[in-house]
This record gives structure tokens, C-alpha cells and sequence, in this order.
């Protein structure tokens, strides 16, 4: 039987090859380390403040501190769950065409106007604020847009505004502190798009 001529500089027509890993093998996130390094951080300093104060006032005083600050942990706690599921649920019901058109990377600064206004109304505390600005991120909305949210809600609420400022410090005060703040979410929206072009820091596996 007359043997098959093969050409040796490769496989012949029709020759299956074989993958050798030349498929890409599917990325998956890394688990949050429950004792990482901000965790160590904190209790370092915490052990450390703990050390003074019963060098400086005694064990007894140690001991009033943790009995206060263990009624205030179960007084935070079941707020912490409900905006931890907030910003869960907030990220299902949230459509990411509708995040990604008006709060993209597209948007520009219509998305961020948008943001910083949203920054300004938005009632609440620290509750509200950061599940949705996580829900928002999860949902496709720019790191740009998210920073300008934050530093509005931080620094141009108008409930911490009209409750708290107006109410103890003069109006004309308070309207000077709004005019100079107020380019500040924009300045500090710009500077994230600049540096952190296309980086999603609040990453998926927040909730």
C-alpha cells in the first residue's frame, strides 16, 4: 500500500489540532479577605487607643467604653443590613440601559450635571446615599459620575442645608459656602475621569 505523503512544515487538510491553552481561561473575581488590610488597620489603632486609655483612666474606664459602644453597634447594625440589601435590590430593579445612557461613560457632563443634582435633593443619610451610588456603579454609571454624586451629596444637600445650616448660621454665610462649593463636584468628577479613565473601583462583589 502506497503511503500518504505528508508535508512535515505543518498539519495536512483537514487534521484536527489540538488546543494547547490557546483558549482563554474564564476570569473569576477575587473573594473580599474578611481581615484585610483596612481591617487590620483599624484594630491596630483601635488596640493601640484601647492601651491608652487604660493606662491613662484604668480598666473600669475601658470597660463603660465597651459597654457604650456595643449599644451603639446594635443601635447601627440592623440599619448596615437594611442598606446593604438596599443597595442589593437597588442594583436588580435599576435598568443598566437606562444607567448606562444618562450616567455612562458616554454622558459627559450632562450625566454628571445630572449626578450632582441628583446629589442635592437626595434626603437621607449615609444610608442612602452610598447604596445607590454603589447600585449606580454596579448598573454601569461612569466613576466620573459617582464621584461628582457623592461630593454633592456631601457638600450642596439641600436637607442638611435647609434643616441644619439655615437654621443655626447666617443665610448669607451659608449661601457663600454653596457658591464656592458648588464647582468643587465637577472639578473632582473631571479629575476622576482623567485619572481613573475606563477603572471601576466599587467592584461587583460589594452586595
Amino acid at each position: 500500500m502506497k503511503q500518504e505523503e505528508t508535508d512535515n512544515s505543518g498539519p495536512s487538510v483537514g487534521q484536527l489540532i489540538p488546543d494547547i491553552g490557546s483558549a482563554r481561561t474564564p476570569q473569576h473575581p477575587k473573594k473580599r479577605r474578611l481581615f484585610d488590610a483596612g481591617f487590620l488597620t483599624v484594630s491596630a489603632i483601635m488596640f493601640i487607643a484601647v492601651g491608652v486609655v487604660y493606662y491613662r483612666r484604668g480598666a473600669q474606664h475601658v470597660l463603660d467604653i465597651l459597654a457604650k459602644d456595643s449599644a451603639l453597634a446594635l443601635d447601627i447594625a440592623p440599619k448596615v443590613l437594611a442598606a446593604v440589601l438596599l443597595a442589593a435590590w437597588l442594583r436588580r430593579l435599576l435598568p443598566k440601559e437606562v444607567i448606562a445612557r444618562h450616567f455612562g461613560h458616554q454622558s459627559g457632563i450632562g450625566g454628571m450635571s445630572l449626578a450632582v443634582f441628583a446629589g442635592v435633593i437626595l434626603p437621607g443619610g449615609p444610608m442612602t446615599a452610598f447604596p445607590l451610588a454603589i447600585a449606580f456603579s454596579q448598573g454601569g454609571a461612569a466613576l466620573s459620575v459617582i464621584i461628582a454624586f457623592l461630593t454633592s451629596w456631601l457638600l450642596l444637600s439641600a436637607n442638611r442645608t435647609i434643616v441644619w445650616e439655615m437654621a443655626f448660621i447666617d443665610n448669607q454665610i451659608v449661601g457663600w459656602r454653596l457658591l464656592l462649593c458648588l464647582p468643587i463636584p465637577f472639578l473632582l468628577g473631571f479629575a476622576a475621569q482623567y485619572f481613573y479613565r475606563g477603572t471601576k473601583l466599587i467592584s461587583d462583589r460589594t452586595t
